[in-house]
C-alpha cells in the first residue's frame, strides 16, 4: 500500500500492462480480462484527476498496447507473406482497441464525478454499448476485449442476450473488484467525511448488489444441465451422423489436395449423411468447370440420402465491365438430383489477406430441408408418424469461417436451423481456437448445432452448441460423429436470434437514464398534481389533529443552504409567501432557517456556523430518543435553493425555546438553578388571533430592541469619590423581585454541574464580528505615565454602594450598580489608578509597545477613552488636574535641585503580577445550548487529527490542504465562541491537544512534500494557539525543508 501511494503512476501503469499481456490475446480469457479493466478502474480516476494526464495517458495507451500486441504476435507473423505489414496491421488494431478501452473508462470516470451517476450501473453500460458498436467493423469481435473463455458460468445468457450480456457481466465484475481494492486502498470506511457527492458507503451498497446480481446468475447453470442432447430413444430424439473430409498429408503427399482426394476421403465416410469439406477445398475457374465439377461430385456420391457440402473457390466474369472476381462460397449435392439444393458465399474478408483478390458476397445465409428417412432397424410409420413420405425434416443453413465473427450472422432466417454447416481454414492454431469459440457462441446464441471443419495448419473441427462443447479433432484427418437432434424439433427463433443486441443495450441504460426520465414524466401527468393535492390536504387534516392536542412538541424545522448561516426563529414570523405547501403553521412550531439576511424576522439564538445535518459532529445521536416521533422530510420547490427537514435528522440537539428565563435566584444563595427539562408545552389556540399574533410581535420587537439596540449605561454624576474602596461596598439588602416561575419545565437535574468558562480578557486575539472597531486617538491624547495601568478583570467597578454579589452571568437578580456593565458581547471595562490609597478619576490610556508584534491591527474600545473620561477631561473639576502646558500663569513650588537617575537601571525588573481577583457572585450556569455547543466543538476537536489522516490516504497532499481550510473555518467558530464568552476550560485544552497531536501527525506520518502545505497548517495551528495561550512559546513547529 505504501508503494501505491509512493508511485501510483508506475504502478498502476505496470499492473495494467501485466494484466493486459495475461487477458488480451487471441483468445481472452473470462477472469484475466475482468482484472485488467478492474485495474484500469483504479487507475482511471487518480490519473483523470493529475496536472500531466497527457502524458501518463499516452504511455499507458502505448504499454497496454505493446502488451496486448505481444500477445498476438505469433499468428500475426505468418498471417501475410511479409512480416513487416503483419506487425503493422497489428500495432494499428490493438493502438485502436486499447484507445476505446481508455476512452470508455475515463467517459465513465468524466459522468460519474459531473452528474453523480452511480457506477456499478453506468460503466457496464458504457462498456457494454462501445463492443457491440465495434462489433460491426470488418473483424468483428475479435478485436473487442470479450472474453472468448472462462464463460460456462453465463453461458445460458447466450439465447437471451448473446456477447452483449458477456460483456456487461465482465464490466459489472471489474466494478466490484476495482470498489472492493479501492476501499482496501484507501482504509476503513468509518472514517469516511459527509460529502455532497456519491459516497463510498453508497459505491460500496451498489458494489454489494452487483455481487449478489452477478452470483444469481451463475444459478441456471448449475441447476439446468448443459449437456447434449441423447441420440436415442428415436421417439424423442433424431440420430444424425454428420463427417468432415480433410484428406491426410502422409497419406495422399499433397499440401494441397486435389477433386479426387476429397471425393475418396468423402467416401470413406459413407454412413455420414453429411459430409463437409474444409473452406476452398477446390477452385473452378470458370463457371462452366464449376458446374462440370459439381455434375462430377453428385455422379461420385455413393449411397441415395447422402449430402455433400462442397466448399469451393471460382472465378467468373463481371458482366458490367467483364472483369474477373473471385469468391469462396460452398454448396450442397446430392445424387439423388441434379439441382444444387443450398448455395452461400462468403461475405466476411480477411482484411489485407483476402480482401485484395476475394469479393465478399451479398447475400443472407439460405435454408434447406433435409428430408432423413427411417434407419433400416425402425420402421417408417414408427420414425415419422403423420408424414406423408415418412420422413424427418432437418434444416440445414451454412456460414463460412469469419462470418462467425460477426454479431447475429443468421438474423434474417426466419425459423431456426437444426444444423450449420460451418467450413474454415485458419493459418495459425490460436486463431483457429478463436474460431472455434466464436462458432460455439454464434451456435449457442440460435440455439443450434454448428458442424465446424478447419482444413487450415493445425485446425480444430468438430460439433459445436446445443451442450457439445469439446473438439472433435486437432489436424488432418478425416472424422465422422452421430448427435441427437430434438424430435420433434422446435423451430422457434431464440429471443436473441429474433432481436439482436439491441434489448441488452436498451436495459442496461434503462437502469441508467429510466429513473430520471420516469420522474421527469411523472411530474408532467395528472397522477402527479392529484397526488399532490392528496397530500397536501391529508397534511392539514393532521396539522389540524395535532393543533388540537393539548400536549405537543413543538415541531422543529430546519431550512439548510450551504456555506450560510444557521438561526432559530419562531414559525408564526415567517410569511405565508416564504413557507411551502404543505406546512406545519401552527403555534408551537419552531423553525430553524439558515439564512437570516434573507427573511423578515430577527433569528432568537445565537449564530451557529452552517454544516450539513449529517455531518455536524457532537453527542446528539444518543439523545434522539427524547426527540418527538420520527417525521417525514417535506421537500418543496417553493424556497427555491433551501431544502428543510425536520429536527430528527439534526445530529445535534437546538434549543427549540431560547428565551427561556431561569427561575429566580434568592439573594445570597450560590447554588446554580436547575437546567430545565425539555419537555413538550400546549398550544393555545387564542394565538391565532389578531390581538394574540399583535402583542407577540411586540414581545419579539421588544425582546430584538434588548438583545441588539440596547443603549450605554448611563452613568450617575460623580460623587466627591467616584472610586470607592471594594471593601466599603455594601450588598443592597433588598430581595430581588421574584420572578414568575414556568410551569412547563421541570428540574430534573438532583446535583448541578460546575462548568468553568474561559473569560474573554484571557484570549488573546480579538474578533471583529463581535467587538466594536474604533479609530485610535490623535498622537497629542496618548501619553505615558509613570504609573503603569493595570486591568482589573472581573472586578466591577462601582461609584457607590450597591450590591457587588452577582456577575455578569446573573442576569436575573437586580444589580443597582452606577455604572453598569456592558453587554455579554462587548469586553469588560478598565479602569486606571494612580495609587490603592489615592483614587482618581479614569485616566487617559497610554500607549506602550511591547517586543511581541501585534496579532491583529484592529483596536480594541476598551483601551480608548470612553464618554466618561471625555467628560470628566472636559469639565475639568478633579482636584488633582495638573497644567502641563509649561504657562507661566500656573504656581510653581522649587524643592532644589535635579533628581539624579544616572544609575538607576530602568525596565529591569518586571512588575508583581496581581493576584488573580476572587469570583463575586453566583457561579456560572450555562445555558443547554452552550453546554452543546462546546461538546460538538470538543468531539470535533478530538477528531480532528483522525480526519487529517482519513483526507491525507483518500487524497494525498491535496487532502491535506483542503483540510486546512476547514480547520481555518473551524478556528473562526471557536474564536467567536471564545469571544463571546462561552467556551469551557475542557474546550481550551482539548484544542491546545490537538494542536499537539495534528503536529505530531504532521511531522511523523504524514509525507507532506509541498512544503507550503506545511506552513499552511503550520500557521492555522499557530493562529488558534496565539489565540487560546499567548504567552507561550512552542518549539514543536516543523521545519520547512527546501530543495
Amino acid at each position: 500500500r505504501n508503494f501505491i501511494q509512493t508511485h501510483p503512476n508506475a504502478f498502476h501503469v505496470s499492473a495494467s500492462s501485466l494484466s493486459a499481456l495475461i487477458g488480451i490475446g487471441s483468445a481472452p480469457s473470462f477472469i484475466p480480462l475482468i482484472f485488467t479493466v478492474a485495474v484500469l478502474l483504479l487507475y482511471a480516476p487518480i490519473l483523470f484527476h493529475r496536472p500531466h494526464r497527457v502524458r501518463y495517458t499516452a504511455l499507458l495507451w502505448f504499454s497496454i498496447s505493446l502488451c496486448s500486441s505481444v500477445a498476438r504476435l505469433a499468428p500475426t507473423l505468418s498471417a501475410l507473406s511479409t512480416v513487416g505489414p503483419s506487425i503493422a496491421v497489428l500495432l494499428a488494431m490493438s493502438g485502436f482497441t486499447s484507445a476505446l478501452a481508455i476512452f470508455a473508462i475515463f467517459l465513465d470516470v468524466f459522468v460519474s464525478t459531473r452528474y453523480g451517476t452511480p457506477q456499478a450501473i453506468l460503466f457496464p453500460s458504457i462498456w457494454t454499448t462501445l463492443w457491440v458498436l465495434t462489433s460491426h467493423m470488418s473483424l468483428g469481435r475479435l478485436t473487442a476485449w470479450s472474453p472468448v473463455l472462462g464463460t460456462q458460468s453465463y453461458q445460458w445468457l447466450a439465447p437471451w442476450t448473446g456477447p452483449a450480456g458477456i460483456d456487461w457481466v465482465v464490466a459489472a465484475w471489474a466494478v466490484v473488484i476495482s470498489q472492493g481494492i479501492g476501499n482496501w486502498y484507501m482504509g476503513n470506511l468509518d472514517y469516511e467525511i459527509p460529502t455532497t457527492g456519491v459516497s463510498r458507503r453508497s459505491s460500496g451498497n451498489s458494489a454489494w448488489f452487483l455481487v449478489a446480481l452477478l452470483t444469481t446468475l451463475t444459478i441456471p447453470t448449475t441447476v439446468f444441465s448443459g449437456t447434449p442432447h441423447p441420440v436415442n430413444p428415436f421417439e424423442t430424439a433424431t440420430p444424425f451422423d454428420v463427417g468432415c473430409a480433410l484428406p491426410p498429408f502422409w497419406k495422399y503427399k499433397d499440401a494441397s489436395p486435389a477433386l479426387e482426394d476429397y471425393i475418396t476421403e468423402s467416401k470413406s465416410l459413407n454412413h455420414a449423411k453429411v459430409v463437409l469439406w474444409p473452406e476452398g477445398a477446390v477452385s473452378f475457374p470458370s463457371e462452366s468447370e464449376r458446374d462440370a465439377g459439381f455434375d462430377y461430385i453428385r455422379q461420385s456420391i455413393p449411397a441415395s440420402g447422402t449430402y455433400w457440402a462442397v466448399s469451393f473457390e471460382e472465378h467468373v466474369l463481371r458482366p458490367s465491365d467483364n472483369t474477373s472476381l473471385s469468391r469462396t462460397g460452398i454448396a450442397l449435392l446430392s445424387n439423388h438430383s441434379s439441382e444444387t439444393h443450398m448455395v452461400y458465399y462468403k461475405r466476411s474478408l480477411v482484411p489485407i489477406a483476402e480482401s485484395f483478390h476475394l469479393t465478399p458476397g451479398i447475400l443472407p445465409p439460405p435454408t434447406y430441408e433435409l428430408p432423413l428417412g427411417a434407419p433400416k432397424h425402425i420402421g417408417k410409420p414408427k420414425w415419422a408418424p403423420g408424414s406423408s413420405d415418412f420422413t424427418r425434416p432437418i434444416k440445414l443453413t451454412a456460414s463460412i469461417c469469419l462470418d462467425f465473427a460477426l454479431p447475429s450472422p443468421f438474423r434474417d432466417l426466419d425459423s431456426r436451423p437444426a444444423l450449420i454447416l460451418a467450413p474454415a481454414r485458419t493459418w495459425d492454431h490460436s486463431i483457429g481456437r478463436r474460431m472455434w469459440e466464436e462458432v460455439k457462441q454464434r451456435a449457442n446464441e440460435i440455439g443450434s448445432l454448428a458442424l465446424w471443419c478447419d482444413g487450415g495448419m493445425g485446425g480444430i473441427s468438430g460439433v459445436a452448441g446445443a451442450g457439445y462443447n469439446e473438439v472433435y479433432q486437432v489436424g488432418e484427418g478425416s472424422w465422422s460423429r452421430t448427435v441427437g437432434i430434438p424430435y420433434p424439433f422446435d423451430s422457434t427463433r431464440t429471443f436473441y436470434a429474433r432481436f439482436g443486441d439491441t434489448p441488452t443495450i436498451a436495459a442496461s441504460w434503462f437502469f441508467v437514464l429510466g429513473p430520471t426520465a420516469f420522474l421527469m414524466a411523472l411530474s408532467r401527468s395528472p397522477l402527479h398534481a392529484l397526488t399532490i393535492k392528496c397530500v397536501r390536504w391529508v397534511a392539514k387534516k393532521k396539522d389540524k389533529l395535532s393543533s388540537a392536542g393539548t400536549a405537543e412538541q413543538p415541531n422543529l424545522i430546519v431550512f439548510r443552504e450551504v456555506s450560510s448561516k444557521m438561526g432559530v426563529v419562531p414559525v408564526m414570523d415567517i410569511p405565508a409567501t416564504r413557507l411551502p405547501e404543505p406546512f406545519p403553521r401552527h403555534a408551537n412550531t419552531v423553525c430553524f432557517w439558515v439564512k437570516a439576511s434573507d427573511t423578515p424576522f430577527v433569528p432568537c439564538s445565537p449564530v451557529l456556523p452552517s454544516r450539513p445535518a449529517r455531518s455536524l459532529p457532537g453527542p446528539a445521536r444518543s439523545t434522539r430518543s427524547n426527540r418527538p416521533a420520527p417525521r417525514k422530510p417535506l421537500i418543496s420547490t417553493a424556497l427555491g435553493s433551501f431544502e428543510f427537514i425536520t429536527s430528527d435528522d439534526l445530529p445535534i440537539r437546538l434549543d427549540s425555546s431560547p428565551q427561556l428565563q431561569s427561575a429566580s435566584l434568592s439573594t445570597g444563595h450560590s447554588s446554580p438553578p436547575a437546567a430545565p427539562k425539555r419537555s413538550p408545552y400546549a398550544s393555545s389556540p387564542s394565538r391565532h388571533k389578531s390581538s394574540s399574533k399583535t402583542f407577540a410581535l411586540l414581545r419579539r420587537l421588544r425582546a430584538f430592541a434588548k438583545a441588539h439596540l440596547r443603549r450605554p449605561p448611563r452613568h450617575r454624576p460623580l460623587t466627591d469619590d467616584p472610586h470607592p474602596p471594594l471593601n466599603t461596598l455594601r450588598q443592597t439588602t433588598e430581595p430581588a423581585k421574584a420572578r414568575k416561575r414556568d410551569t412547563r419545565f421541570v428540574d430534573h437535574v438532583s446535583s448541578p454541574v460546575v462548568y468553568q468558562r474561559v473569560y474573554p480578557s484571557e484570549l488573546t486575539a480579538s474578533a471583529s464580528s463581535f467587538f466594536v472597531e474604533a479609530e485610535p486617538p490623535p498622537s497629542a491624547q496618548i501619553s505615558a505615565h509613570p504609573p503603569p495601568p493595570t486591568r482589573e478583570t472581573d472586578k466591577p467597578t462601582q461609584t457607590s454602594e450597591r450590591d457587588c454579589s452577582l456577575t455578569l452571568h446573573s442576569p436575573l437578580s437586580p444589580l443597582d450598580v452606577s455604572s453598569a456593565r456592558l453587554h455579554q458581547l462587548e469586553p469588560p471595562a478598565f479602569s486606571f489608578q494612580l495609587s490603592e490609597s489615592e483614587p482618581s478619576p479614569v485616566l487617559k490610556t497610554g500607549f506602550h509597545p511591547t517586543a511581541k508584534p501585534p496579532l491583529t491591527t484592529s483596536i480594541n474600545a476598551s483601551n480608548l477613552p470612553n464618554l466618561e473620561t471625555e467628560r470628566t477631561y472636559a469639565e475639568g473639576s478633579h482636584p488633582l488636574d495638573m497644567d502641563y502646558t509649561g504657562k507661566q500663569g500656573a504656581e510653581v513650588v522649587d524643592f532644589g535641585g535635579e533628581i539624579d537617575y544616572s544609575n538607576y537601571r530602568w525596565f529591569e525588573d518586571p512588575p508583581a503580577k496581581q493576584p488573580p481577583a476572587q469570583s463575586v457572585g453566583t457561579p456560572y450556569v450555562p445555558l443547554p445550548g452552550v453546554i452543546e455547543q462546546n461538546e460538538a466543538f470538543e468531539f470535533a476537536l478530538s477528531a480532528a487529527p483522525n480526519v487529517l489522516y482519513a483526507r491525507y490516504k483518500q487524497y494525498g497532499q491535496l487532502g491535506v490542504l483542503a483540510w486546512c481550510s476547514e480547520f481555518s473555518e473551524l478556528i473562526d467558530n471557536l474564536k467567536e465562541l471564545g469571544f463571546v464568552g462561552n467556551m469551557f476550560v475542557t474546550t481550551r485544552t482539548q484544542a491546545l491537544r490537538t494542536c499537539e497531536e495534528v503536529l505530531k501527525l504532521m511531522k511523523h506520518t504524514l509525507d507532506l512534500k509541498m512544503q507550503i502545505i506545511v506552513m499552511y497548517l503550520s500557521s492555522q495551528v499557530a493562529r488558534l494557539r496565539r489565540f487560546l495561550d499567548g504567552d507561550k512559546t512552542w518549539e514543536d513547529y516543523p521545519e520547512p525543508q527546501f530543495p
